[in-house]
């Protein structure tokens, strides 16, 4: 096997082109890199919220501007636009960190119809291309050029070149894409990040080693940092160190060996099958109260919204789920309480999710004023209750159908047009909003 010192220091002493893509070769097959032409595209909106935003307003351009998921100090930053970020001002800050750095930072709160409309342009560009997209996240898809006319008529460049040129020109001229090529998903998407700004990167065997190099270990897509210190702690430092490493030392950093093969294959650039077009396994909203409580009365009622929005989520997406789960954070001292429950059957309306996540919130410690409330829904199956009563007259219960008629009701006339007896006269409903990593879009199954 090559080292890797001398695949680096090679170029410095093997002359001409020749010895060049000699080494490059013999490296590919020693690490058993895929060499097969790449037809994968990854594209991703750049600063998408917030640069959609700008499009939208044109008094909001060449300003920092952060979008946040509620107008409070306290809440997570989800999009920054490209000033905002020359400034440091980055996703998953919170809005008093961005403050600190910029005082006259700009603070909007997300408007998610907006941005599922340009995510569904974006998807309809690439879908002139191929029929095999697959939408990522709201602001970022996939597509398989194999065996498609334009394939050959312009190459995966420029096919990446045209979609970024269709993204200027129909979603607007702020809202900028990075398009990434490689010959897996997960390879691309990493293309894509090499260049956040406008770009259009390829990675194949002859230079992902030398792309890799550029990195460190939590640049990788499914790396966090704790992920990055098991790693460390088995020796591997770097994504160069991780693509050399054998099954048997990814085992040693705690692997288990479906993970550890999983990831052998995907750092060489092949499907690796568990990150790739997983669908959702859960779905939950939170809110940030702008002035936290301890009323039992106050909960309640906020939980009603979470749970009739976790729901609506729920079956826009066609889906059950079997396990509530409620989250609390106690302001001001930032502790955390979370309690989850199984059910019998699993539930999709917001009235069973709230009766089940009500029982949740008793647990609760009533003397501490909560800041932050969430509920959630997990155990998830298809829509179908499974097989009905022989004698039954095959209709859904009253209760389903009744919350099917509300959501019609609001997907034409808005959130606030129907809500419960005990809601009426009181604030809005809890806002919509995306969170992160989800398509936050009714179609959130996999596309193929």
């Amino acid at each position: 096997m090559i080292s890797l010192a001398a695949y680096h220091s090679g170029f410095a002493t093997l002359p001409g082109m020749c010895e060049h893509l000699l080494v490059v070769t013999r490296l590919a097959a020693d690490l058993g890199l895929n060499t097969a032409e790449p037809t994968t595209l990854v594209v991703d909106l750049n600063c998408a919220f917030a640069s959609i935003e700008q499009q939208h307003d044109p008094k909001l351009r060449g300003r920092p501007l952060a979008i946040a998921a509620y107008a409070t100090d306290a809440a997570t930053i989800v999009s920054s636009s490209r000033e905002a970020r020359d400034l440091g001002i980055k996703t998953g800050m919170r809005v008093y960190e961005a403050k600190a750095i910029f005082p006259r930072i700009l603070v909007m709160e997300p408007n998610p119809p907006r941005y599922r409309k340009a995510s569904d342009q974006m998807i309809d560009i690439m879908e002139r291309h191929s029929p095999d997209v697959l939408r990522m996240s709201i602001d970022e898809a996939s597509m398989n050029l194999a065996g498609t006319p334009d394939l050959t008529r312009l190459g995966t460049e420029g096919v990446g070149r045209a979609i970024k040129r269709a993204i200027r020109a129909e979603i607007g001229e702020c809202v900028t894409s990075s398009v990434g090529i490689s010959t897996s998903i997960w390879m691309a998407k990493q293309a894509s990040n090499l260049d956040k700004r406008d770009g259009l990167e390829r990675i194949d065997h002859t230079n992902l080693v030398s792309a890799f190099a550029r990195l460190k270990l939590t640049d990788l897509s499914g790396v966090a940092e704790p992920t990055a210190n098991r790693l460390r702690r088995a020796g591997i430092n770097t994504p160069l160190e991780f693509l050399y490493a054998t099954l048997d030392h990814l085992r040693l950093a705690g692997m288990r060996a479906d993970f550890a093969n999983t990831w052998h294959r995907r750092l060489r650039g092949f499907e690796g099958g568990a990150f790739e077009g997983v669908a959702r396994k859960s779905y939950s909203h939170s809110h940030v109260l702008a002035r936290a409580t301890s009323s039992q009365g106050d909960l309640e009622e906020l939980l009603m919204r979470l749970s009739d929005m976790v729901g609506r989520r729920v079956r826009e997406g066609g889906r059950r789920g079997s396990v509530v789960s409620i989250g609390v954070v106690y302001r001001p001292d930032v502790d955390r309480f979370s309690k989850q429950s199984k059910l019998a059957h699993p539930v999709a309306t917001g009235d069973e999710i709230y009766k089940a996540a009500l029982k949740l919130l008793a647990a609760r410690d009533p003397r501490r004023a909560v800041g932050t409330l969430g509920v959630g829904l997990a155990g998830l199956s298809e829509g179908d209750p499974g097989q009905m009563d022989l004698f039954s007259d095959h209709s859904p219960p009253r209760g389903a159908r009744l919350e099917k008629a509300i959501d019609a009701i609001r997907d034409r006339f808005g959130e606030d047009a129907v809500q419960r007896a005990r809601l009426l006269g009181r604030a809005p409903v809890v806002r919509d909003r995306i969170a992160f990593g989800n398509t936050g879009h009714p179609d959130d199954k996999p596309r193929s």
